[in-house]
């Protein structure tokens, strides 16, 4: 007899180590003592995956009881007192928190070496839109003491209008985000499509159609980056081009207004030069006329002085024979004074138009040193606006290199992903073609019978080595 309990307790030990134990009582220290063993495993709703790491508190009446963590399977223990309402909650970051009662009191003494061990099959899920979470704020399920069967077990009244309530608004949850990842799916499908044909407006437009159904989705907000960087580069890249054309349509007008400058200053060069050589030669004429009107005076003046002396030598000798003649001398002499004063008067005429000419010539001199001096400043200007026009296009030239070395890398990432969206729409429509037909919806409340493998009891039992009692069933939360 005393072997066999030794088998069985190191048997129990043994099996103990897989679970997660509680911080509190050991199940080892106290296996022979009155008490309720609760055992339990955690997993997703949803995928049926064991959940570790899941934060284990018990209390009684507000204070910590029990602690501790779910191992890496899932699973947890603790061991339960007699007289005690138990709070029991889980809870994991990133995971909607659940909570159960468990009471252990109204066990009468001599019943309780009798009383069945219990446990608590516990699903967890991620929050989303639309599951409400107040549902879950109070206990879920609760155990109390059932006498006329001397088990403690859930309380159907209490547990079952609750995991229908919850488990009716999974399942809605479940259908609508079925419903989501299938319209995600075929928006994703329809973006990579018109991806994989560089329609980048219309892929951009099905990618942000993805993200209204799953906005924190990370592959259409990475597929949306890329579009954008290359409808940028690709942009900047035209803007480049145009701004060059413009820039080699404006350099070419700046060299037309400089050949037309520099045209206009050889014109007005030529101009002045022919203007003051016209001038020169003018006033060359007018001073040899000048020079011929005085000549001309001067002759008048000699030819007078010398028909004077004539007159005067004939009339001292023949005074008396040449009366008559003298007065027709005299007209004769009067006509020729008249003559050479009008002549004189002429050339003095002649003088002031040419002094007036020389003036016009210097002014028109003036005005066309002006023009000249117009015509190079105009020159200038042309000139520093075609080194300006020349070092901006050299400078687009390398902007629009830059542009477009960025555009090629993005594109070589591009042709990396549409390779990529490309084996993903044949491995799609592969999976398409062998999935079976998938059940809508998860059961409501599942009630398993006895899992010898998740319990610590099985034959033989504590008590009695296999006649005493064993786990009933348990539910799953």
């Amino acid at each position: 007899m005393q072997l066999k309990s030794l088998l069985f307790l190191i048997s129990c030990l043994l099996y103990s180590i897989s679970y997660a134990q509680l911080s509190g009582t050991n199940r080892t220290d106290v296996i022979n003592e009155d008490n309720i063993f609760l055992d339990g495993v955690i997993s997703d709703y949803y995928t049926g995956d064991n959940i570790s790491g899941v934060k284990i508190t018990a209390t009684v009446n507000g204070k910590s009881f029990a602690t501790g963590t779910s191992d890496g399977k899932g699973e947890y223990k603790m061991v339960l007192e007699y007289d005690k309402e138990y709070t029991i909650t889980y809870s994991k970051p990133g995971l909607i928190s659940k909570i159960i009662i468990i009471n252990t009191a109204g066990v009468p003494d001599i019943k309780r070496q009798r009383v069945p061990d219990i446990s608590a099959e516990i699903t967890l899920f991620k929050p989303n839109d639309c599951i409400k979470t107040p549902m879950l704020d109070k206990p879920i399920g609760k155990a109390n003491y059932f006498a006329e069967k001397n088990v403690i077990e859930w309380d159907m009244v209490y547990s079952r209008p609750k995991l229908s309530a919850v488990n009716e608004m999974l399942d809605e949850c479940a259908e609508k985000i079925a419903e989501q990842e299938s319209a995600y799916n075929e928006a994703i499908k329809e973006a990579n499509k018109l991806f994989s044909k560089e329609n980048w407006e219309e892929a951009k437009k099905a990618y942000e159609n993805a993200l209204t159904i799953f906005p924190e989705k990370p592959e259409p907000k990475e597929k949306i980056n890329l579009i954008n960087t290359e409808l940028n580069k690709k942009a900047e890249a035209e803007k480049a081009r145009a701004e060059e054309k413009a820039r080699a349509e404006a350099e070419a007008i700046a060299k037309a207004e400089k050949e037309a400058a520099e045209k206009k200053a050889e014109e007005e060069k030529l101009a002045k030069e022919k203007a003051e050589k016209e001038a020169l030669a003018k006033a060359e004429a007018e001073k040899k006329e000048l020079e011929k009107a005085a000549l001309a005076a001067k002759k008048a003046e000699e030819e007078k002085l010398a028909k004077e002396q004539k007159i005067a030598e004939a009339k001292a000798k023949e005074e008396a024979l040449e009366k008559a003649k003298l007065k027709e001398e005299a007209e004769a002499n009067k006509l020729a004074e008249e003559k050479a004063k009008e002549e004189e008067k002429d050339a003095l005429n002649k003088a002031k138009e040419n002094e007036k000419a020389k003036t016009l010539a210097k002014e028109e001199a003036e005005k066309r040193a002006e023009q000249e001096k117009e015509a190079l400043k105009e020159k200038e200007i042309a000139e520093k606006r075609e080194k300006e026009e020349r070092l901006a296009k050299e400078k687009a030239a390398k902007l629009a290199e830059k542009a477009e070395k960025e555009r090629a890398e993005n594109q070589v990432i591009i042709s990396e992903k549409n390779e990529e969206i490309k084996q993903e729409i044949v491995k799609q429509a592969i999976t398409e073609k062998s999935k079976p037909a998938q059940p809508k919806g998860k059961g409501s409340i599942t009630i398993k019978g006895s899992n010898k493998g998740r319990h610590l009891y099985t034959k033989p039992n504590k008590y009695r080595y296999g006649k005493g009692p064993r786990p009933q069933k348990h539910i799953v939360f």
